[in-house]
């Protein structure tokens, strides 16, 4: 009874949401940002546009309500989740309420312990902070990437990037690689966030983690350098000895040098896919077939593998560029 109550509540914030327009609607959602539960608040706040004012003033007052027992309120920080992107995405830049939400742990019980799954709204809240240029932004997301949860640390060198603040970021970023980082997913995304910020400066910091022994951490260096496109990127690319890292390293080395995009870049690999190794032709026709809505490319894919006259080559091909090929 009680689980059809709440499913016909979903139903009835979902309709006001769908015509907001009316008073009716528009009590209705007011009165379900007081409610405390933080899957009816994420419905509304997720659904708020910077035309939604009298609501988005509300939601500091319901993100604070949700603060109170948040593990019985607001399970997995759903609520408070939805409130701090909502306020960040129309650019209403309350400090205060991110300043709670980078600094929230919300440790939850599952079976054999507990888990913090406050890790995503420390994220939200830290980048929120940097988009409000507020005066201890940079305070707050340093002690981000360090945070015991991988995606706080991700999100921590997002905001970093964000920052655009050389002068603090990039020492953050640097001292974060030096002193080493168990998650490849970490690592990458400082490596991305320290070329963003600093440039072809970067490469050199990157490039020797591409014949790094864990192939984690060679995939990473490899994807934030082809994510990067960056003059130089190819070079350090190219240059990385494929016989100190595994097969899979190789196919995202050589996925990482389509991504750049750049024709000498694409040129290179279609050269592979003419006359290198088999392993490495099919490797490479797989990273260019990541564009393979370009036609022009796929063109010149086909004729590099005519070239190659190799059947089982040329069916691999036509496996990889057809439409809707994974």
């Amino acid at each position: 009874m009680a689980r059809d109550r709440f499913e016909q509540q979903i139903e009835a914030v979902r309709a006001a949401l769908d015509d907001r327009s009316t008073a009716a609607a528009h009590t209705l959602l007011a009165k379900t940002l007081r409610t405390g539960n933080g899957h009816l608040v994420a419905l509304v706040a997720d659904a708020l546009e910077d035309t939604d004012a009298a609501l988005l003033r509300a939601l500091p007052e319901a993100f604070t309500r949700l603060l109170e027992d948040p593990i019985k309120r607001d399970p997995g920080c759903r609520g408070k989740v939805a409130i701090a992107r909502a306020l960040d995405r129309v650019e209403v830049r309350e400090v205060e309420l991110f300043l709670q939400g980078v600094r929230h742990v919300q440790r939850e019980p599952v079976w054999g312990g507990r888990v913090d799954t406050a890790a995503e709204l420390r994220g939200i809240c830290g980048m929120a902070l940097v988009h409000a240029r507020a005066e201890r932004a940079l305070v707050e997301v340093a002690l981000l990437i360090a945070d015991p949860e991988p995606r706080a640390r991700i999100a921590a060198a997002r905001a970093l990037a964000a920052s655009g603040d050389r002068m603090v970021a990039e020492p953050l970023l640097r001292l974060r690689i030096a002193i080493g980082e168990a998650e490849g997913e970490v690592l990458g995304e400082c490596f991305a966030a320290l070329l963003e910020l600093v440039g072809a400066q970067g490469i050199e910091d990157v490039a020797p983690y591409l014949r790094h022994a864990d192939a984690t951490l060679a995939e990473a260096a490899a994807l934030a350098l082809g994510g990067s496109r960056l003059p130089g990127a190819f070079a350090a690319l190219r240059a990385a000895d494929a016989s100190l890292v595994g097969a899979g390293s190789r196919r995202i080395r050589l996925l990482a040098i389509a991504l750049l995009r750049d024709p000498e870049a694409w040129s290179w690999l279609l050269e592979q896919v003419e006359r290198g190794s088999k392993a490495i032709a099919l490797d490479a026709i797989d990273a260019l077939a990541t564009f393979r809505h370009d036609a022009e490319l796929v063109a010149r894919v086909r004729a590099a593998v005519a070239e190659r006259g190799e059947p089982s080559v040329t069916q691999h091909a036509d496996d990889a560029l057809a439409d809707g090929a994974p």
